[in-house]
């Protein structure tokens, strides 16, 4: 069974399928490296789910200006300015993640203490 996979392999049938998967490879990659969605500071499916939808919009803003400035300027995809403010927008972007975390568990604390600390009067 193995030397029959091995030569199915070199087959264009197996070549023509398997090229699709380096094409979504690089861009998982390039998802993870950008954005550090293997790294969420967040807990939660719907949290999660959020961050990473974000992320991926944030990355598929960032391809897109670099192909319409490409297109443009005649130069290349990637260069100039481009990582600089891809980084400023990320950290920014992080700092808002924690204090909005923060603010939640704020919130969060007061509205349970002043439910708590309320007297019903008959």
């Amino acid at each position: 069974m193995n030397e029959k996979r091995k030569r199915a392999n070199y087959t264009e049938a197996f070549k023509e399928r398997y090229r699709w998967r380096s094409g979504v490879e690089a861009t998982m990659s390039e998802y993870d490296k950008r954005t550090g969605v293997k790294h969420l500071r967040v807990r939660g499916f719907k949290a999660v789910r959020f961050c990473a939808t974000l992320k991926a919009v944030g990355v598929n803003i960032f391809r897109a200006t670099a192909v319409r400035n490409a297109v443009n300027n005649g130069g290349t995809a990637h260069g100039g300015t481009l990582p600089f403010l891809m980084h400023a927008i990320y950290v920014i972007k992080e700092h808002f993640v924690m204090a909005w975390g923060q603010l939640k568990k704020v919130f969060i604390l007061l509205c349970h203490s002043y439910r708590h600390s309320t007297v019903m009067v008959a």
